[in-house]
């Protein structure tokens, strides 16, 4: 074998071993939507100063251990919706972005701010509704 025939088969199983979607990830990303889950009658008081994201509906809100976790919803697919928080987050007084990536079925925000670090999950669960859970740590 080559050196390039090595390397490409190297790089082939690298990037196969690490996607993080499954063929049934994209399939979801065809189907219909199912009804949409109960959502919180007002934002959570433990999110505070914590910019939202345009259309965000939040389901729950719970302390693990030092963290906040708060899980909702956009009806949004994966790039707007990655596109909507990135833009809250760098947009909001005192917060910064401190990674992102973005894949085919989910996306990740990271960020630092008012003395706070964490990360904003996304998941498309279906044609046009986007999962989301933020989690905040005391820095």
């Amino acid at each position: 074998m080559t050196r390039i025939t090595i390397a490409l088969t190297a790089l082939a199983l690298v990037t196969a071993a690490c996607a993080p979607f499954s063929e049934k990830d994209k399939e979801n990303l065809k189907k219909a939507c199912a009804g949409a889950p109960a959502t919180l009658h007002q934002r959570p008081a433990e999110l505070k100063s914590f910019p939202d994201a345009q259309g965000i509906f939040y389901v729950a809100v719970q302390k693990k251990g030092p963290a906040t976790v708060a899980t909702g919803f956009v009806n949004k697919t994966i790039g707007p919706a990655h596109r909507s928080y990135s833009q809250a987050l760098k947009n909001a007084a005192g917060y910064s972005v401190t990674k992102e990536e973005q894949d085919v079925a989910d996306a990740e925000v990271n960020f630092a701010g008012h003395g706070t670090s964490g990360q904003v999950k996304m998941v498309q669960e279906c044609k046009s509704r986007t999962n989301v859970t933020i989690t905040i740590r005391p820095s």
